[in-house]
């Protein structure tokens, strides 16, 4: 039988995998150490491995969601345009997404981060193929994860706006939770983008686990990590790195898929839109649209 550990803490999801041992001499100690709120779980595994989580003692509700004209542009002011017009779209599509979807679903787990928008722009090859540029926008704001939830949802429908702003006319496949194709076809993409930047983030802790025989870790919404099947043994700069480019280029095979599935083969071999022909679409193309269709 697998030996599985859990990333978020089962009772907790705001509290993640930070340390493992065999040792609870060793884990308490790590314990004593940590400047967090802290849980720990004891694995009863034949030999047994204790795991020590860390995160915050409270998770804000989606009703508490109110970035306000006030609030968003304090937040925002120091951006260059471009991170500012993105910032204010993807706050109303977190809201609009909120709006929609089941309020479970919506938890805050962490603040809004305004000035990662900035940096994923900033690693967007503009100008290249439209796959190339879409699932560049869609990775790197999954990447930097600036929203405090949906931020998978939320970059889909930016790769949307980026194949927009090139042919405005473009119908996109659906792509709603609810709807058989998102079990079919989109959800499996999500499933491995979720795998890939959490492995990402955690290459020496599961190696870590790895080294205690441990075989699978499992992150909340069932999403299995099957240790064996990453490489985990780099420094972790090289995993930031090296996951980094496997996670763009998940992305730009689903912008693929999206455009093959539209039945759009004459949008695959498009130059993408500039950053300032992009800006321009959030900008101007968007005013009138309902978010909430989107979701």
């Amino acid at each position: 039988m697998a030996r599985l550990v859990f990333y978020h803490h089962p009772q907790a999801e705001n509290f993640s995998l930070k340390y493992s041992s065999a040792s609870v001499a060793e884990i308490l100690s790590q314990r004593e150490q940590s400047g967090e709120s802290t849980k720990l779980i004891g694995y009863p595994f034949e030999a047994p491995v204790y795991v020590l989580y860390e995160g915050d003692s409270e998770i804000e509700s989606a009703q508490d969601i109110d970035f306000d004209q006030e609030w968003l542009s304090d937040r925002i002011r120091d951006l260059p345009r471009a991170g500012q017009v993105v910032a204010f779209r993807l706050v109303e599509l977190l809201e609009a997404a909120v709006d929609v979807r089941d309020e479970d679903e919506f938890r805050l787990y962490k603040e809004f981060e305004p000035q990662k928008i900035q940096q994923a722009l900033d690693h967007v090859s503009w100008g290249a193929p439209l796959p190339t540029v879409a699932g560049e926008v869609m990775a790197n704001l999954i990447l930097r994860h600036s929203l405090p939830n949906a931020n998978h949802r939320t970059s889909i429908a930016m790769l949307q706006f980026c194949i927009e702003s090139v042919d405005p006319d473009f119908e996109m496949p659906r792509t709603h939770v609810d709807d058989d194709t998102w079990r079919e076809w989109v959800d499996p993409y999500i499933v491995d983008s979720k795998r890939l930047i959490t492995v990402r983030r955690n290459n020496l802790r599961f190696k870590q686990l790895e080294e205690l025989d441990v075989d699978l870790v499992e992150r909340k919404d069932g999403i299995q990590i099957r240790l064996a099947e990453f490489e985990l043994d780099m420094h972790w700069r090289e995993a930031l790195s090296e996951y980094a480019e496997q996670h763009e280029s998940h992305c730009t095979d689903f912008a693929q898929a999206v455009l093959e599935r539209a039945e759009r083969d004459d949008l695959l071999d498009r130059q993408g839109p500039t950053k300032q022909e992009f800006i321009t679409y959030l900008e101007a193309g968007l005013v009138e649209r309902d978010f909430r269709e989107m979701f």
